[in-house]
This record gives structure tokens, sequence and C-alpha cells, in this order.
């Protein structure tokens, strides 16, 4: 008998079936050219100088050729759709206001001494953290004390400190800025005139109140200051008696100190840098506050009953390297302000009944502040800034 085959279990298979191919746009390999677009584009296209740099280029038929990156790139710009490109124009050191969802206080990782982020569209909208610093040398400070040791009576605050006295001034400056800002400001230890570390401080107070000697280390780092970024408050604060006179308005050590930093850097006076009268139109007076006529110094006060003539010149002094303001020279004594010294004297004045020179001081001593608010501001968001080449570096 014929055996028959074993049975075998049937199964469906499916085959599949190739796709038709389709021709892909040829790759090739190009440098970026750059596209004009149309006439309702609210900015142009911005073109990405890359000729070292060869990217490959998809082209399609009546669309824009735009680079295809084979490589992760972190600088793609607005999002592109058909028409025309729209986008907010910022500047090459302007910050993207997304930060403005991040904690800025966050960034304050202590590598650096301040971070600002200003809103371009309304210049009271600024927050970040900041670091003040005053400066200090020992030749200032055994000037200092060889006048106290005298009981010449040169500064108020006279029995303080130098550095004391400056890191008062500066926390009273911080709270302004606290107040009026959203900067998380603090105040630190003063830094030595000859130590590198000034060059990481973009703000710094130098308060002046009798002649002085200084090194040439001390100018060639003050020189390497001014023109590498940061920003000097130089404020004379020196008593004037009812009897003093013109040559009693400034201390040409202050200046001389100056001038020498400039010259360690190779800077000539007049020709790269001056003191430049500032008006009242200057930036610096409108860069927060809107400061319309400068306010008087603790230097104007004096306790004479009807007019109150101003003793100090009317006017700020500007450090100007080339367009740039890199510190302002004062006669006036603002500084004492800040550390309270205004409050003081309207209670004394107010305990002996010097009502005339109470009113004056109390007048004066909030435009004081705003014009302190304004110095800080503009030092952290000008041009060429401290804080700004940090964000850009970061």
């Amino acid at each position: 008998m014929k055996r028959l085959p074993p049975q075998r279990t049937l199964t469906r298979r499916q085959r599949p079936m190739q796709r038709p191919l389709v021709r892909r746009p040829a790759l090739q390999a190009a440098a970026v050219a750059a596209v004009r677009p149309t006439s309702s584009a609210s900015r142009p296209l911005s073109v990405f100088k890359t000729s070292a740099l060869r990217l490959p280029l998809a082209s399609l038929p009546d669309r824009l050729m735009l680079p295809v990156p084979d490589f992760p790139a972190r600088h793609i710009g607005p999002q592109m759709r058909a028409g025309a490109l729209e986008g907010t124009r910022q500047g090459a050191d302007e910050i993207d206001l997304s930060l403005e969802l991040m904690d800025v206080e966050a960034l304050d990782t202590g590598r650096h001494r301040a971070m600002v982020v200003v809103d371009p569209k309304d210049r009271r909208q600024l927050k970040g953290f900041l670091y003040l610093s005053g400066i200090y040398s020992p030749s200032i400070e055994r000037a200092e004390e060889s006048e106290r040791a005298e009981e010449s009576l040169v500064r108020f605050y006279h029995q303080l400190t130098r550095r004391l006295v400056e890191r008062r001034m500066l926390q009273g400056l911080a709270d302004k800025m606290i107040a009026s800002t959203q900067v998380h400001v603090k105040v630190r230890d003063a830094v030595r005139l000859d130590d590198p570390q000034i060059l990481q401080v973009p703000f710094v107070l130098l308060t002046v109140n009798t002649p002085f000697d200084f090194t040439d280390s001390e100018a060639a780092n003050l020189g390497a200051y001014l023109t590498g970024g940061g920003f000097l408050l130089a404020d004379i604060v020196r008593f004037l008696l009812p009897n003093y006179s013109d040559a009693e308005l400034d201390i040409p050590a202050a200046r001389s100190l100056i001038r020498a930093s400039f010259q360690a850097v190779g800077y000539q006076e007049w020709k790269d840098w001056q003191f430049h009268r500032l008006e009242i139109t200057h930036p610096i007076y409108h860069c927060f506050y809107d400061i319309n006529s400068l306010p008087r110094g603790m230097r104007d006060m004096h306790f004479i009953v009807g007019e109150y003539p101003p003793r100090t010149p009317d006017y700020l002094e500007g450090i100007m390297v080339g367009e740039q303001l890199v510190g302002v020279y004062s006669m006036r004594g603002y500084a004492d302000f800040w550390a309270g010294i205004g409050r003081e004297l309207v209670d004394w004045s107010l305990t002996n009944n010097v009502s005339n020179h109470s009113s004056l001081v109390s007048a004066e001593e909030p435009l004081v502040y705003n014009l302190g608010v304004n110095l800080v501001v503009y030092a952290l968001t000008r041009e060429g800034s401290l804080a700004r080449q940090l964000i850009a570096v970061d």
C-alpha cells in the first residue's frame, strides 16, 4: 500500500511590495548665499559669514535656498516659513529677554561680580545681581591717618576708618538700588588699588579728602581697569569751611592718579582721553531716573540763613576715552549722602532749630540717591562695560 506524504500546515505569507523610487534633490557643497527677503519683511535675513565653512544645500523649486546643517546648530534664528521673516532686532550685546523666565540670581555662581538683564522697551525693567566694592591704597590710608593724628576735621565720620566709611556709603547706595530695581546688590570688601582683582569689579568708588601719593603699579592697574570696561566714581569729600578758597575745591592728587593711570597704558590726554564736562543732556542723567538739574552735594551744605549759593562747580566731569564715558569726577561730596549723613544732619538741624539747613538737606538727599542709581545703572549697561563683556563671554 502506497504511503501518503505527511500533511503540512499551510500558512499565508504577505510579500512586501517595494515603493517606487523617488529622486531626491541632489546635495551639493557650496557657500551659503544671502537671500533678499520680500518688501514686506520687517527685518533683513541674517547673512552668515561662512567663507571657510561649506554646508550642504537642498535645492527645492520655488523655495528659498536655506542652509541644511549636517551637525547640531545652536544659533538657528527665527522660525522659518513661507514668505517674509519677522523678528525683533537685537544688538550684538543685547540679551534675549527669554532670560526673564530664568532666575537671574541662580546665575550668580561666584564667578562674576555682576550680571544684569535690561528690557529694551522699558529702561526701568532691570534685574540681575551686583557686588559693589570700594578701592583702597596703603598710601591713601597713611595720608588720612596723618590728618586724623593732627585732629584735622576733613570729612564726616572722621572717627571711622576710610574703608568702613566707604562701605557705609556703598551700602546706602545698594539699599537704594534694591528698592528701585530688581537688581540684588551686595557690598563686598574694598579691593586694593594694585590688585588685578579690580578688573572684575564693574563699578568702584574712590573718595578723596586729603592729598596722597600713589605707586606706579597702582596707576598701571587703574589704567588697565579704565580701558578694560571698568567704571570709576572719584568723589572729593573734604570739608569746605566758611573761609575756604577756590584752591580747596579740588584735590589735585586725584587727577594726577587718573592721568598717570592712562599714561601707564600708553594713552595720551586730549588725544586718547580727557576730562570733559557732562551736560545735563548726557545719557547718564537719564538712563534710569530723569535728572534735569544737578543736585547739590554735601560740600554745598552750610549754615548760612537765607540764600544758599552752591560752593562747588555746578557740573560733573566725565572721564572720556574717545567717545566712551568710563568714569565720573565729582567735587560735590555726593557719597556722604549715601552714608546717611544727610539724615543725621537733618536731626541735628531740627534739634538746634536750624530749619533752613534741614529743609535744604531734605530736598537734596533723594535727588542724590537717584543720581547714584543712574551712575551704577550706566556703569553696568553702557557699551563695553565689564558686565556686558561677561554676558558676551558666557
